[in-house]
């Protein structure tokens, strides 16, 4: 049970305006037009869990199929719905249906008044009501929107680093001259034009970074590869038009181009961004996204600007270590909170223990549902509180210093990492 200095500080955290660090949220126009029900509050990260608790891939299609009985897909979900209830993605969605459509509860009598509300809702400004009404955030940033608008003017973007990194196909790039308006016919066209896009994406006072994925794909062990590596396998998909390079095969050139990356990032002072810890959805490899493997590169660049996301899940203490060794290193906890409340919670705190509190930025939604970002931030702010709370109680700070932090790492330390002013 909150404690009565919890809940001081917990009400006290909702008037500090938040810098939303991390989200997927596609325009507003295009949700206008959509069905909406229950189902939208669970489609992005519980679909997940829906699987990892037994759901098969016919069990999910029949629940996300809007043209079936609203019933129907009910039924279909509800007994999966009482295996994930209490995790982190699901209790994010039921804070929602408390705090923002006023139902105590999603069960057979409601699902239904649910959905029309959630649907009645879905309506212009429906952006402004849910990020700056509702959840008092100041800016947020989108991560590989910056050319699908258009957004409100507090948005900001990470620029998407597969356009100059993942050349694995000459279709790959066409796509890069295109953007640049140069041709490509060598390795050193290829980084003529990174360094275009990249000084375009500088002088773009939306782009505050840039950011990669790749932990998805192949493990972040970005090993130093020659000029001459790298141009074997460019000539190889500049020479076969028809050929797409796997991800392995691909490595030695995507690799130099990552250091090349880092250089120019470097250089700019732009950020870059590394997905690190747990790949959504099911069944990747884990071990590719353990944030140790990107100490190499760190190393490298000992200047460069580098906010690791999601706090590197499992690796919560390895990711503190590379924060506390690498100046330029800051820890966002984008997605944490409802990944494992508990598990945020005492990582925040450890980190706080070891880590300088400016590299720390409490919060990012990471949601592709707009709603969704009001109850992960509610998450977020509980986590806060507690941590707060127990080190006021154990003599480490003040109330005074407690929101201080609070307001650095909601809002200053993210806001001054990626010069947002607001």
């Amino acid at each position: 049970m909150s404690t009565s200095l919890e809940l001081d500080i917990l009400e006290e955290l909702s008037y500090i305006p938040t810098l939303d660090a991390h989200e997927h949220l596609d325009p507003e126009e295009h949700l206008l037009n959509l069905p909406r029900d229950f189902f939208d509050l669970f489609r992005h990260y519980s679909a997940g869990d829906l699987i990892s608790a037994g759901a098969t891939k016919d069990d999910l299609a029949l629940i996300r199929n809007k043209e079936m009985p609203l019933e129907t897909r009910w039924n279909r979900f509800f007994p999966f719905y009482k295996k994930i209830k209490y995790g982190g993605y699901a209790t994010s969605a039921r804070i929602v249906i408390r705090d923002i459509l006023g139902f105590d509860e999603l069960n057979d009598d409601t699902y239904q008044p649910i959905s029309e509300k959630l649907q009645a809702e879905t309506k212009p400004g429906l952006y402004d009501r849910i990020l700056q009404t509702h959840c008092n955030i100041a800016a947020c940033i989108q991560c590989w929107y910056l050319d699908k608008g258009p957004f409100p003017d507090y948005f900001y973007h990470l620029a998407p680093s597969p356009e100059i990194i993942n050349l694995t196909s000459f279709e790959s790039l066409e796509a890069l001259s295109k953007k640049c308006d140069q041709p490509i016919h060598s390795l050193q066209d290829a980084l003529d034009c990174m360094t275009i896009t990249m000084e375009r994406w500088r002088a773009n006072p939306k782009v505050v970074g840039i950011k990669s994925g790749h932990a998805y794909q192949r493990g972040l062990n970005f090993t130093r590869t020659t000029a001459h590596e790298a141009e074997t396998v460019f000539n190889r998909i500049f020479t076969n038009e028809s050929k797409t390079l796997s991800i392995t095969e691909a490595v030695p050139l995507q690799n130099f181009l990552m250091y090349e990356m880092a250089a120019r990032a470097e250089a700019l002072q732009l950020p870059l961004v590394f997905h690190t810890g747990l790949q959504a959805g099911n069944c990747n490899r884990i071990a590719n996204a353990n944030p140790l493997l990107l100490q190499p590169l760190l190393e490298s660049f000992p200047n460069a600007k580098v906010d690791l996301f999601h706090g590197g899940i499992p690796w919560v203490r390895e990711i503190g270590v590379l924060a506390k060794y690498f100046p330029g290193v800051h820890l966002n906890m984008a997605w944490m909170h409802i990944i494992s409340p508990t598990m945020a919670r005492n990582a925040l705190s450890e980190w706080l223990d070891m880590v300088p509190a400016n590299k720390i930025f409490a919060f990012g939604g990471d949601y592709a549902v707009v709603e969704m970002v009001y109850g992960h931030l509610t998450i977020a702010r509980r986590n806060l509180a507690a941590v707060l709370a127990d080190k006021i109680k154990a003599g480490y700070i003040t109330h005074t210093e407690a929101l201080s932090l609070a307001r650095q790492m909601l809002f200053d330390n993210p806001a001054e990492f990626y010069n947002i002013s607001q």
